[in-house]
């Protein structure tokens, strides 16, 4: 079964990937922990913003998740900013 993970990135993370979105085909992103670690291997400058007090927020089929939650072949990832209040 081929996995594949459309990701998508918004307002200044796409600063950092240089792209808006991309196709992946890796069998190893299973949850969102095994993602923030594929995008801190392929994007290093994202790892101070996953570091510090979880500033990125990441969204599955247009739903933000906050746990661990699993990631299923064919999931539409969201990269997000944190949404500012006020």
């Amino acid at each position: 079964k081929t996995f594949l993970m459309l990701i998508k990135y918004f307002a200044w993370i796409k600063n950092i990937t240089k792209i808006e979105e991309e196709v992946v085909k890796n069998s190893s992103i299973v949850d969102v922990n095994s993602l923030k670690e594929f995008l801190k291997k392929k994007y290093p400058k994202l790892n101070e913003h996953f570091n510090n007090n979880d500033l990125i927020r990441i969204a599955i089929n247009l739903s933000y998740t906050y746990e661990n939650d699993k990631i299923k072949p064919n999931d539409e990832i969201a990269v997000l900013p944190p949404v500012s209040g006020g």
